[in-house]
């Protein structure tokens, strides 16, 4: 993991000054008034990217963000040219420039109101100059461009690209995370009297802190799969459905958390709930190695456990809940066994 940091920080490095050294020799061949734009921006794209396609997203909301400022500032300005209009919407902009911080994910939302208001500044300060603010807002967006493009270009050839490899390490996580929480269940569920309370308690925060993560994520691979939205909406759908899963697993503890006292298994059902959490490890597994064939098999093999278990716990009216949240997570995997999602990591990874 260290190891990993340090390769990505050399990259971001040399990304940096390569973008840098590109961007102050563009603005020194083009030496007019705003040639100051390119080294800036080439520097605000280059910032916080780890990823080619996180350059390529920051410089989407660069452009496009600049291109909206440019309008609304343009518009401004040919309906309000004076002084005190143009210092009205500087004030407003300025306003708006720090409220758009607020939303992280939305960099384009900052980047307009910046940009408008900054053609507010440098209207009002050069508007008794030659240097108009048609002219202004049209350098703007040429000098935004070119210098997007640079640092687009310098990160795609220096740092490493991790989007493919990491929606798998994801994909098998999630999976891990979730077994993991599964056999806590079955192990306390199995021997519910003398089960260390402790143990049957699955951390929440942890369970909604982790969803929080692929949430950030999911930006990033929108990119990494622009030209295949349907893939994209699949694997958004994935993330959702395993931390749906994990939430079924807290109303398993729950269950069996107000399971009476008295109630004891006999040693059918406690055989019963082994087999259910071995084949459903062997059903994970199988969705990690993506062999969706060994999956079905060990799927149908579940699905006779689970109706044997559903018959012996069908005279305990407490286990309802807990037959239900077992049942419902045997069509998950299931449709985690059908999903696109599994078929688009198999083919990546070349697997039939």
């Amino acid at each position: 993991m260290k190891k990993n940091s340090n390769r990505i920080l050399k990259s971001q490095i040399k990304v940096m000054a390569v973008s840098m050294l590109t961007a102050e020799l563009a603005a020194w061949a083009y030496p007019v008034d705003q040639s100051f734009w390119i080294p800036l921006t080439t520097f605000c794209v280059c910032l916080y990217i780890d990823t080619p396609l996180t350059a390529l997203r920051r410089t989407v909301h660069r452009i496009g963000g600049s291109i909206y400022g440019v309008i609304v500032a343009g518009i401004v300005c040919l309906l309000f040219p004076t002084e005190a209009g143009l210092m009205t919407f500087l004030v407003i902009f300025a306003g708006l420039t720090l409220w758009s911080r607020a939303f992280t994910s939305l960099y384009y939302l900052f980047v307009s109101c910046i940009t408008a208001a900054t053609i507010m500044l440098l209207a009002i300060l050069m508007r008794h100059t030659a240097l108009t603010p048609d002219y202004l807002i049209t350098e703007r967006v040429i000098f935004t461009i070119i210098g997007a493009v640079i640092s687009l270009a310098v990160s795609a050839a220096f740092m490493p690209a991790s989007e493919k490899p990491d929606m798998l390490k994801t994909y098998r996580h999630y999976l891990t995370r979730f077994y993991f929480e599964y056999r806590t269940c079955i192990y306390s569920m199995q021997d519910h009297n003398h089960a260390d309370r402790m143990k049957m308690q699955l951390r929440v925060n942890e369970i909604l802190n982790s969803s929080r993560v692929y949430q950030e994520k999911l930006p990033i691979w929108r990119y990494a799969l622009f030209f295949n939205v349907f893939i994209f909406r699949a694997f958004s759908r994935f993330l959702h459905r395993i931390h749906k899963m994990r939430i079924l697993n807290m109303v398993l503890i729950s269950g069996i958390r107000n399971l009476p006292g008295e109630l004891v298994f006999d040693e059918r059902i406690r055989k019963l709930l082994e087999l259910n959490r071995i084949l459903t490890k062997r059903i994970l597994l199988s969705l990690m190695r993506l062999d969706k064939n060994r999956a079905e098999y060990y799927l149908n093999d579940l699905h006779t456990v689970n109706n044997n278990l559903e018959l012996s716990l069908r005279q305990f009216e407490s286990c309802t809940t807990i037959l239900i949240s077992i049942r419902d997570l045997e069509q998950d995997l299931a449709h985690l066994k059908n999903g696109a999602v599994q078929i688009y990591l198999s083919y990546r990874n070349r697997k039939v």
